[in-house]
């Protein structure tokens, strides 16, 4: 949010330097993001403020805070009634008044439709970054950012008799004034004629029917939407709008009659016209409501770690424009009605403390002992796999927790989506399942800018289950593309593949020692390339999936190799074991197998090691060979080395080749293997 430094300082002047000024607001907590020229070199305050900051959506929030810490006087600005001219009016009906319990409107007749907006408004809104369009809709912009009210402007000769605040019916449309064509589901707030929507409550009006430059007649709309009638529809419907952004962080209920009277003043002083009286539709019930907060002088001194004098206390609190009554234990508050954040009796200890100045709360060493975690063997280490991977080339990553349905859905099977019911935006609205996309990302956010060598991975909790049902895992999961080794002189430049995503899962399995009983199976996943992808077992358990991208995720570009690991699997690690080395030589036999296509050398493997005997020590594949002419067939040629060793004696030959060959007569029988001699 942008305000003009000469308007805040004529709502209140502290009399200090504009850069003393954003410092202090900024050290209370309203950040000022940046103290920046305008378009007519006058001071602007870029403002970030936090969401529950409502208050401060305006010149008169950030004033009213100006005033509180510098105990500068607050300028007086009392809008004037503007007395009916005329009898015409529209009645504003409350059929959901749970979501709008109040409904402020008023009709204008007989303005000039050439008239001007104000050249001192054009340059303010122009300041906050604001167009200056309309006479109407400059006014009603500016006097949301003077107030912090949303207003909208009705053309009367474009509605059908009288507005109301309801529901919207199930695939309802509606036509917003950027053209944008909605179809409405039930829980979406919308104005409405006598006939249809003409607006989407709290978000933007409708373009049916909007003002322009021939509008003579208008029905002024100034609402106190429920924060939560509004929040998250606005993102659904990727209209995040200035209007939106108040309304679902909570609007001052009481500030809807002033504004229209703001709005009516600075219409007619511009444009003539004639005002009607002012409808206001209220349900009291309805309202949010202000509860007194008791604030405990022991307990302040507790959670601020200093004691304060009780007049500074009441004159802070009255300061932040709250009522204030003090008793025995301490005080009795009631926040104003434009102070949606302020609950309990830890925020009135925030309050205080902003004012006073965190800077001068004295720091007070903290005496505590420090007790170290406790440390498993049960589990390896996350930070040995971060190691690891770093030292393989591994840059990590972190990313957030949400993704958008379309780039998510891809990755998973099924399932419901676990939808936010509240989210950030369009792009962060449901939990994701897996981390690739969020890697994905990172990867094609690098390549676009130059960087295609990639290996990137990172650790973090992924969900599963229904929406009433969640669950959470750590994953580990990483991304290489690109070159397999640096770039360099030495050997031939060779892009990463599979095998080389596998060779990473195999060393971070091997964290626990060899031989944990991990296996490789061919399997498809949604979001790999059929015929390249392999599922990660550990027994008959899932623990995780190496592959390709699938060609039609690939972006166009390379696909690059995937991996994914469920971490309380995958590390859970056994007491190490000593084992003693032996003194006696290793004994190697070479096989050279023809398996058919569809025997997965992971299971030739399996049988070998449970066939072969105690004095088996390890299998290694050294080659795989495929031909149909020197194979004459589909099949495919494995190259096993088999080595055995004994920790006790040498081993003869009779014994190693008598166990070579009950592998073998097992690799015949149950894979239909052949033996190249």
């Amino acid at each position: 949010m942008k305000i003009d430094m000469a308007w805040l300082r004529e709502w209140c002047d502290p009399g200090v330097g504009d850069e003393d000024l954003a410092h202090q607001l900024t050290m209370a907590g309203v950040e000022v993001d940046d103290l920046v020229a305008g378009p007519d070199g006058s001071a602007v305050l870029e403002l970030a403020l936090t969401p529950n900051r409502a208050d401060c959506f305006s010149v008169r929030g950030v004033a009213r805070e100006v005033s509180a810490l510098f105990s500068a006087p607050l300028t007086a600005r009392d809008v004037a009634e503007t007395p009916a001219a005329i009898d015409a009016r529209r009645e504003l009906g409350l059929v959901a008044p749970e979501a709008c319990p109040r409904f402020a409107g008023r009709v204008i007749e007989g303005l000039d439709p050439t008239a001007e907006t104000p050249a001192f408004i054009k340059e303010r809104l122009a300041a906050a970054g604001e167009r200056p369009q309309h006479l109407l809709v400059d006014v009603t912009n500016y006097v949301m950012l003077e107030m912090g009210q949303p207003m909208h402007a009705y053309d009367l000769k474009r509605l059908n008799g009288n507005l109301c605040a309801r529901w919207a019916e199930p695939g309802e449309s509606l036509t917003l004034l950027d053209g944008t064509e909605l179809k409405l589901e039930s829980d979406v707030l919308v104005i409405a004629d006598e006939k249809r929507a003409v607006a989407a409550a709290g978000i933007m009006g409708g373009h049916g029917s909007a003002v322009d430059d021939g509008t003579s007649g208008v029905l002024l709309e100034s609402a106190f939407f429920a924060p939560g009638a509004v929040a998250g529809r606005a993102r659904r419907l990727g209209l995040q709008t200035e209007a939106s952004l108040r309304f679902e962080r909570g609007v001052d209920p009481s500030g809807q009659v002033e504004a229209i009277e703001r709005a009516t003043e600075l219409i007619v002083a511009a444009g003539g016209g004639k005002p009607g009286p002012v409808v206001d539709s209220v349900s009291e019930k309805d309202l949010p409501q202000r509860g007194v907060i008791e604030l405990r002088r022991g307990r302040l001194s507790a959670l601020l770690g200093v004691g304060l004098p009780d007049a500074d206390v009441s004159a802070m609190l009255r300061r932040l424009t709250m009522a204030v009554e003090e008793t025995e234990a301490g005080w009795r508050v009631t926040p104003p009605s434009f102070r949606f954040d302020l609950a309990e009796e830890a925020d009135l200890v925030e309050e205080i403390a902003r004012v006073h100045g965190y800077e001068n709360i004295p720091e007070t060493p903290a005496n505590w002992s420090a007790h170290p975690s406790a440390s498993t063997e049960r589990q390896v280490d996350p930070d040995r796999v971060r190691a690891l991977l770093v030292d393989r080339g591994y840059h990590e990553c972190l990313n957030y927790s949400f993704l958008d349905e379309e780039s998510h859905k891809p990755f998973h099977s099924g399932g419901q989506e676990l939808e936010l019911a509240n989210p950030l935006s369009g792009e962060l609205s449901v939990l994701r399942r897996s981390l690739w996309p969020g890697l994905l990302r990172n990867y094609r956010t690098n390549r676009d800018r130059g960087t295609a060598d990639a290996r990137l991975f990172e650790i973090g909790v992924c969900f599963s289950g229904t929406p009433d049902d969640i669950r959470e895992k750590t994953w580990l999961a990483g991304l290489l593309a690109g070159g397999a080794m640096p770039e360099q002189w030495g050997a031939p430049r060779r892009d990463a593949d599979f095998f080389d995503a596998r060779g990473d899962v195999e060393a971070i399995l091997a964290l626990d020692g060899p031989d944990r009983g991990f296996e490789f199976r061919a399997a498809g996943h949604p979001g790999l390339r059929p015929g390249r992808s392999v599922r990660v077992l550990r027994g008959e358990s899932e623990v995780g999936w190496v592959g390709e991208l699938h060609p039609e995720l690939a972006d166009g570009g390379p696909a690059p190799q995937l991996l994914a690991l469920r971490l309380d699997a995958a590390l859970e690690s056994r007491a190490a074991r000593v084992a003693e080395v032996s003194r006696f030589p290793a004994v190697r036999r070479d096989l050279s197998l023809v398996a058919p296509p569809s025997v997965q050398v992971g299971d030739l493997l399996g049988a070998v090691r449970a066939e072969a005997g105690e004095l088996l020590r390890e299998v290694i594949v050294f080659d795989v060979y495929e031909d149909r002419k020197s194979l004459n067939s589909d099949a495919r040629s494995v190259g096993l080395g088999l080595i055995f060793q004994s920790i006790s004696r040498t081993l003869t030959d009779a014994e190693v080749d008598r166990a070579v060959a009950d592998a073998v007569s097992l690799l015949v029988e149950k894979f239909g293997v052949g033996v190249r001699q």
